[in-house]
């Protein structure tokens, strides 16, 4: 029923919006102006962003962690090779033995060799570890998912960002033309008790008041005008454009409402399954539990074998010169089980980590239904917003209608002189009002749509849920 956000889902998307702004640049450039739709702004905004690249980089990061902690499961090897130089050598004195009649003497000898090299490989392979290795495979993976749905987050997160501001410049352009319409409605009822005075059928009073009218309004459209900057430059914060010396972005598009027809129990269960909050709480969760499983590892032995194999130089022991043509070799193998017995009695460091391990793994558990009972309950809430400015944008078209015909009618009457500036001037304000209401409920029905998009995970609703107004 929903869009799924993955960066995988938007990469053609962004290759082919890529293109396309490139194109549109060129063709701009030449004419200093660069236009933007909704769709060209995202992939724009996504390629540039450098929160993305972050995240990249971290799940790649992530992906040599799971790597580097399944090589637990396979052999260690290690060389070495060492040279030892001895400033003074000891040698064995003369001793004389006597045997029978004979006396036989041994000459004295060096012990050892004055700079003796040794070559040595280390071989480990673990055989069995009680689910230590296992447990810490688990928990590399949960942190390369973690790496993975802080990346779809980012991703889904700068688009909605994206159209948030994107449609507020739209909102600020259309608050520009309504400005700009009626500082206009103002110059033309000045324009006309200007030529009713020059009939002698007004004092100058009225044309004094209309022009100050006009003119009290004009701070209003410049006001307004800067709010369509400030806008623009939120959607390029977004969009990671600093340079625009050369060139203007214009953003193309219209305000117009897009209704959909939702189901709360769909979007609940959306939300439970999606919502990056609760996502990342039961990733803490499995953290937490791995993080058990393992300090509850650490009270069990380890079985693990090794093999050593060893090359020792030799030397003359009558001269002590050392010998590098011929070598000792030595190799030994063996199994090694270690038992950590400080893990067993209770008042020791492991077992005090793995009570307070599971201590939090029971706090995290608990406080899972409290969040998930606050999403429910956020949905009820922006459910309730969306159909109360979904309210307000039909009964804003129709106050807008009625205004309309109102001041049109009374700007004929006050052409014929039937009716007074000041009435002219109150179907102005009911007209400016009204319009300026309804773009305002069309923005909140917007923003409403984006807190359900942001509250459930996603950056888009299904067109199946859409329906005609």
């Amino acid at each position: 029923m929903k869009v799924r956000p993955t960066y995988r889902h938007l990469n053609v998307l962004i290759l082919l919006f890529a293109a396309a702004i490139l194109f549109s640049a060129v063709q701009s450039l030449s004419a200093e102006t660069l236009k933007l739709n909704l769709e060209e702004a995202i992939a724009l905004g996504l390629s540039n962003s450098t929160a993305m690249q972050s995240k990249l980089i971290a799940v790649d990061s992530s992906r040599a962690g799971v790597k580097a902690a399944k090589s637990g499961y396979y052999p260690g090897l290690s060389a070495s090779v060492s040279w030892t130089h001895y400033f003074a050598q000891s040698k064995s004195p003369t001793v004389s033995f006597l045997v029978g009649p004979d006396t036989l003497i041994a000459p004295g000898a060096y012990i050892f060799a004055q700079d003796p090299v040794t070559v040595m490989f280390d071989l480990t392979q673990p055989i069995y570890t009680f689910g230590r290795i296992k447990h810490g495979v688990q928990l590399a993976t949960e942190g390369l998912h973690l790496a993975k749905m802080d990346l779809s987050e980012e991703e889904r997160s700068l688009i909605v960002e994206i159209k948030r501001a994107f449609y507020g410049y739209l909102l600020a352009g259309e608050f520009v033309s309504v400005q700009e319409e009626t500082l206009t409605q103002r110059e033309d009822a000045l324009r006309v008790a200007q030529e009713r005075y020059e009939a002698g059928l007004v004092p100058d009073f009225e044309v004094l008041s209309a022009e100050s009218d006009a003119e009290n309004f004009k701070p209003e459209v410049i006001s307004a005008l800067n709010q369509v900057e400030l806008a623009l430059l939120a959607v390029m914060d977004l969009l990671n454009i600093t340079d625009t010396e050369d060139y203007e972005i214009v953003l193309v598009g219209e305000l117009n409402p897009v209704y959909f027809q939702f189901e709360r129990q769909p979007l609940v269960d959306e939300a439970i399954e999606n919502n990056y909050n609760l996502r990342q709480y039961r990733s803490s969760i499995n953290f937490a539990q791995y993080q058990e499983s393992l300090k509850r590892d650490e009270k069990k032995p380890f079985i693990g074998s090794f093999a050593n194999y060893k090359l020792n130089s030799t030397f003359n022991t009558t001269t002590g010169a050392n010998d590098y043509t011929n070598w000792d070799d030595i190799l030994s193998v063996g199994v090694n089980v270690s038992i950590p017995l400080s893990a067993l009695i209770p008042y020791s460091r492991e077992y005090a980590e793995q009570s307070k391990a599971s201590l939090d793994l029971a706090e995290l558990r608990t406080s899972l239904n409290t969040i998930e009972s606050s999403i429910k309950i956020g949905i009820d809430g922006i459910l309730l917003k969306i159909n109360e400015e979904e309210a307000k944008i039909k009964s804003s078209e129709k106050a807008v209608e009625l205004a309309s015909r109102l001041y049109d009618s009374a700007s004929e009457r006050f052409a014929n002189g039937l009716l007074t500036r000041i009435e002219l001037k109150e179907a102005e304000i009911r007209l400016n009002s009204a319009r300026v209401g309804y773009l305002k409920s069309v923005f909140n029905y917007m923003n409403a749509l984006f807190d359900l998009m942001d509250i459930v995970g996603l950056y888009e609703f299904d067109v199946d849920t859409r329906r005609s107004s």
